[in-house]
C-alpha cells in the first residue's frame, strides 16, 4: 500500500535547494511531530457532537481489534449523486428482498469518496485514519416499490422517509501507509454490520489541488475509479446546508447475500456544500474490468448529477437492531432451566 496517501490540503513540493543545517533541523522536527501524530491516542476529534453517543460496548473482531460501539468517524467527504440504468441495477437485486427507488425511471445512486481523518477502527494507542469509497442507493421492500418524479438534479438526493439506505460495495485503503485502520474497518465492518467491504486493500490517493478535489483507487493491480471535481464551494450557485440527521434504528441495511444482512441506525452531522455536476470541470472514470466495484458501477452506467463536499463530516454507526437484549427475567428463567 505504498502509494496510498492522505491529504487535507494542496500538496507541497520539495525545495530544489541544498538542505542547510537549519533546514535539516526543521526536517528532523517535522519528522518528530509526524511520529508524535501517529502515536497519538486513538480518538483526537473534540467536537462535542460525538459526546451525545457514549460507548455502549465493544466488538472483538477476527483481527484482534476491539471496535467501539457506537462507531465514530470524522472525515472529509465528496459525494456524487446521480442516475443509473434501472434494468442493470435490478440484475444485482434479483435475489434480494429490496428494490431500488426509482427517480424518473432511473435508479438513484450515491458514490462516496471518504477521507476518514479520525476513526475507532484500530488500536487505542494511535490515531486511525483510512481511505475508502463505496456506492449506495435508497431502496424499499419489493412489496412496496417507490417511484419518484425527476423534478431537478437534486431529486437524486432522495430524502423520502419510506426509503432505506443500502450500501452495495466498498473498497478501503491505507492512509500514511498504515494498513491497520483499514483492515480494522474491513474486519469490524463485515463482522458487525455485514458491510460488503472487499478483504484486499486498495491503493487510494485522495487530496486537493487548488479549487479541485480528487480521488483515485486501484485494486488488485487494476485502476477502479478516478474522480476529479471542482469544489462546490468554488462553484457559482453553490448551496450550503448544515445537516444533522439521526436515522431510525433499522433504516440502514446491507445486502443479504454478499456478507450478511443487518439493519442498523446511523447519525450524521456536516456542513454540506452542494452544486450541480459540471462535465466541463468535473470527471469520473470507472473501470469495468476491476472487480465487483468497477464492474457493477460501470455496467450500471452511473451518471453524476450533483456533487457534495464537506470537511466536517461526522458519522456514528449504531449496533445492528437485530442484536436482541435478554431481560433479567429471561436470564433467570434460562438459568433455572
Amino acid at each position: 500500500c505504498g502509494t496510498n496517501s492522505w491529504v487535507q490540503g494542496p500538496a507541497e513540493h520539495p525545495s530544489p535547494l541544498p538542505i542547510s543545517r537549519a533546514m535539516a533541523s526543521l526536517v528532523v522536527w517535522a519528522s518528530t511531530v509526524a511520529a508524535a501524530f501517529h502515536a497519538a491516542a486513538a480518538w483526537q476529534t473534540t467536537d462535542p457532537w460525538f459526546d451525545k453517543y457514549p460507548e455502549t460496548g465493544r466488538y472483538l473482531a477476527s483481527d484482534g481489534q476491539k471496535m467501539r460501539l457506537p462507531l465514530r468517524l470524522a472525515s472529509h467527504e465528496t459525494v456524487l449523486y446521480g442516475a443509473a440504468d434501472m434494468a442493470e441495477v435490478m440484475k444485482d437485486f434479483e435475489e434480494e428482498d429490496f428494490t431500488p427507488v426509482s427517480v424518473g425511471g432511473k435508479a438513484a445512486i450515491q458514490v462516496w469518496f471518504n477521507n476518514f481523518t479520525d476513526t475507532d477502527c484500530g488500536p487505542e494507542e494511535k490515531q486511525n485514519p483510512y481511505l475508502e469509497t463505496w456506492f449506495s442507493l435508497p431502496v424499499t421492500p419489493k412489496s412496496a416499490p417507490l417511484d419518484l418524479p425527476l423534478e431537478s438534479p437534486m431529486s437524486y438526493m432522495v430524502a423520502d422517509p419510506r426509503a432505506l439506505i443500502w450500501v452495495h460495495r466498498v473498497i478501503c485503503g491505507a492512509a500514511f501507509n498504515d494498513p491497520v485502520p483499514p483492515m480494522g474497518a474491513i474486519s469490524g465492518g463485515r463482522e458487525v454490520w455485514g458491510f460488503p467491504k472487499h478483504n484486499k486493500l486498495a491503493n487510494i490517493r485522495s487530496g486537493y489541488d487548488g479549487n479541485f478535489t480528487s480521488f483515485h483507487a486501484e485494486h488488485m493491480g487494476k485502476p477502479v475509479i478516478s474522480m476529479r471535481a471542482k469544489l462546490p464551494e468554488h462553484t457559482p450557485g453553490v448551496v450550503t446546508v448544515p445537516q444533522e440527521v439521526e436515522t431510525t434504528k433499522d433504516q440502514c441495511l446491507t445486502p443479504r447475500w454478499s456478507v450478511k444482512q443487518t439493519r442498523y441506525g446511523q447519525a450524521f452531522k456536516a456542513t454540506m456544500h452542494i452544486s450541480p455536476w459540471d462535465p466541463k470541470t468535473d470527471s469520473i472514470e470507472v473501470n469495468r474490468e476491476a472487480g465487483e466495484y468497477g464492474e457493477m458501477l460501470s455496467r450500471w452506467n452511473f451518471q453524476p448529477a450533483v456533487k457534495v463536499h464537506s470537511t466536517d463530516f461526522k458519522i456514528v454507526a449504531f449496533k445492528p437492531s437485530g442484536w436482541l437484549e435478554t431481560s433479567s427475567c429471561e436470564r433467570d428463567a434460562n438459568i433455572a432451566l
